[in-house]
């Protein structure tokens, strides 16, 4: 008998939750005794309730879990969760990526959008790698920096590299990325998108070399030294050129006969010439600038062909960079990421991980539903992913058998045209959830 499609994202979750038991000896921390007694909480039920926990404590989210029946204590889940390591989860997530079918693509590339979001934690001044006093005299707060690797089209997470606070590097987390990538392979060709905040000429070298595509928007100092020995290009109102630019990380004879050579400063990062090396890299770049009001103009670099990437699709792909944004607050407040459960650092990354699986499942299962769209004379109406989530929790315990109807019955309209100022606020963490 043939599964309803609904079922598929679920049998392939736990397909892969069980793929990580048979080879224990990568992901426990005693491979010889974790998990072979018969007790109160199996293998694959401390896999999914990292993933699953909500806002409660955990004794009440084991309530939850269980549902009846002998619910174990906190200590006892903690005491499972000690026994395997952070790596089953980073696994579980990637290999889950992979088993996830690409619908949507751009003309045929998929996109890749980069960028970073900070979650906060319980706190906990013991851990200086999170813990940070903004403010003197004041109560200090623990804090992550997210590097995320996101799909804008299939709306899922594709890579991440958690950094602390103190070790916050969002440039040298994407050139980890970008070489990460290539090693574990891709279905589709990529398209890497980033803001200005990762204008750096050891991204783009990263990107060439490793033959990636990108479209990185960058601010006009940026652009003024690209564009060195061609400044008249900058006076225009709009341009698209192609242009070779040389970096090196001396000035010699040699290299300052070069009209186009960048010096790299030794306290920068250019990870494919030493400093002090005489050798010259070379990169191929396009840059463009195009007016965005009466006033201001963005400035891209890329190395998208001008012959099937004009300026208008250009526009057209960096404006769906902005979707990240919305997935975090997705990923933080319906997948209940700012909720967790512990102060091991082991035990973070088991629940930062689990819940990006959660938000990949949710996507996979709609993707199964089919694009979920309802127009009215006033709006178009899509999928809520903040009921989503929820809907995937209850779906993962056992409580709904069929998520499709509840699904499709919370959409939301699509409101084009707002524009909202950005009011920042200080935030803390919740409670720590454990008791």
């Amino acid at each position: 008998m043939t599964c309803p499609a609904y079922d598929l994202p679920k049998q392939t979750l736990l397909s892969t939750i069980s793929s990580l038991y048979e080879r224990r000896s990568l992901f426990f921390s005693n491979p010889d005794s974790d998990f072979t007694r018969v007790k109160k909480i199996s293998f694959d039920q401390t896999i999914l309730f990292p993933i699953i926990a909500g806002k409660e404590n955990t004794a009440t989210e084991l309530i939850d879990f269980f549902n009846e029946g002998k619910i174990p204590f906190p200590s006892a889940m903690i005491q499972r969760r000690n026994q395997i390591k952070p790596e089953a989860f980073i696994t579980l997530f990637r290999e889950f990526i992979g088993r996830i079918p690409i619908s949507e693509t751009f003309r045929g590339y998929q996109l890749a959008c980069f960028d970073g979001t900070r979650t906060n934690l319980p706190y906990n001044p013991s851990d200086k790698d999170t813990y940070i006093q903004a403010i003197a005299d004041r109560k200090g707060i623990n804090q992550m920096h997210l590097n995320c690797l996101y799909d804008p089209l299939n709306d899922i997470f594709l890579d991440m590299e958690p950094q602390g606070i103190h070790q916050m590097d969002e440039k040298a987390a994407l050139c980890t990325v970008l070489d990460r990538q290539v090693l574990v392979g891709q279905k589709y060709r990529r398209i890497y998108l980033a803001d200005r905040g990762f204008a750096s000429f050891n991204i783009l070298a990263h990107a060439i070399h490793n033959d990636q595509l990108f479209l990185i928007r960058i601010p006009v100092s940026f652009a003024k030294s690209i564009c060195l020995g061609h400044e008249d290009w900058l006076d225009m109102t709009s341009f698209d050129k192609e242009l070779h630019v040389r970096v090196g990380r001396r000035k010699t004879k040699k290299s300052l006969e070069l009209k186009d050579y960048h010096c790299i400063n030794k306290r920068r990062h250019y990870d494919f010439i030493e400093p002090g090396s005489d050798k010259i890299d070379s990169l191929k770049l396009r840059i463009l600038k195009f007016p965005i009001s009466d006033d201001s103009y963005e400035y891209i670099v890329t190395n998208l062909p001008m012959y099937g990437f004009s300026e208008s699709t250009v526009k057209e792909l960096y404006g769906l960079r902005w979707n990240e944004e919305v997935a975090f607050r997705h990923l933080k407040y319906a997948g209940n990421l700012v909720h967790i459960h512990s102060l091991k650092k082991e035990h973070l990354l088991q629940e930062i991980y689990g819940k990006l699986t959660l938000y990949n499942f949710s996507a996979f299962l709609a993707a199964t539903i089919g694009r979920i769209r309802k127009k009215t004379d006033k709006y178009i109406y899509v999928l809520n992913h903040t009921q989503a989530q929820k809907i995937c929790i209850r779906f993962l315990r056992g409580e709904i058998k069929d998520p499709v109807e509840l699904i499709c019955r919370y959409l939301i309209p699509v409101r084009l045209g707002r524009k909202f100022e950005r009011n920042l606020r200080r935030q803390s963490a919740d409670t720590l959830n454990y008791r």
